[in-house]
């Protein structure tokens, strides 16, 4: 396949991804957009505290991403012998430690917002029924679609940041000000290492047909990803707009411009 061609498949994921990225800010908004009762911030909060910890993240590591950069330094450390793999494992603790922050900062601030303490054994069971939808999503790509599966999986991480983007904009509450605080930190970590796009997919499709399949499994996860969003914050699921929003019907969200 053409350079060229492949720059132009990438860019059309990249548009398509940002269409179900400004859906997730679309969501977002709605939420935030009326003000919110400390409960009613405390639902999602204990979703994402969860997902902090124990979402598989890029790693598929089913206690977690820390839990998988922990075990993975472990392991790692005595291979960590030329200046490139010790630079490697470097990075691996520089991004464990942001992890661990993330979750960090969400369960001092649902601590704080409930007067309840954030115990590890309690988080499973904050996991809500749409994300572990969306997990089983990400892991039949993953055991299914092989390397496209996983770059597809590696693409759509994290919803494009749009989350964090929407929600170091609230405030007016010390709760809301702490939750901005918090989602400002994340976005700013997650901006530093993540404006790669689709670009990265030119490195693992190489036909029109797997860029095709490709697409599908982004599809896929992405519209998981909006009822996971809607269910987070306590909202009936709108499967008339997902299906507008996969039709194109949105302005496309670049949170890096």
């Amino acid at each position: 396949m053409e350079d060229a061609r492949k720059r132009e498949l990438a860019g059309e994921m990249n548009e398509l991804a940002q269409r179900f990225w400004a859906g997730e800010a679309e969501i977002c908004r709605q939420f935030w957009g009326v003000p919110r009762t400390t409960e009613e911030q405390a639902h999602w909060l204990r979703l994402q505290v969860y997902k902090e910890m124990f979402g598989s993240g890029l790693s598929g590591h089913p206690d977690g991403i820390i839990r998988g950069f922990i075990e993975k330094l472990s392991e790692s450390l005595p291979h960590a012998q030329t200046k490139e793999q010790r630079d490697e494992f470097e990075r691996d603790i520089r991004v464990l430690g942001e992890e661990f922050n993330h979750y960090r900062l969400f369960a001092d601030i649902l601590e704080d917002a409930t007067g309840e303490p954030v115990r590890l054994e309690k988080l499973r069971g904050w996991q809500l029924p749409e994300d572990a939808k969306l997990q089983r999503v990400r892991q039949s790509a993953r055991e299914n679609r092989g390397r496209i599966g996983e770059a597809a999986i590696g693409f759509t991480e994290g919803g494009g940041a749009s989350f964090f983007y929407e929600g170091r904009r609230i405030g007016g509450d010390p709760l809301s000000d702490a939750i901005a605080a918090a989602c400002a930190v994340v976005f700013g970590d997650e901006t530093e290492h993540g404006e790669h796009g689709a670009s990265e997919f030119a490195h693992n499709l190489h036909t029109e047909e797997e860029w095709a399949e490709a697409r599908d499994i982004v599809i896929a996860i992405c519209q998981q990803r909006l009822r996971m969003r809607y269910e987070m914050f306590g909202l009936p699921v709108d499967e008339a707009r997902i299906t507008e929003i996969t039709e194109g019907k949105i302005a496309p969200l670049n949170v890096y411009a």
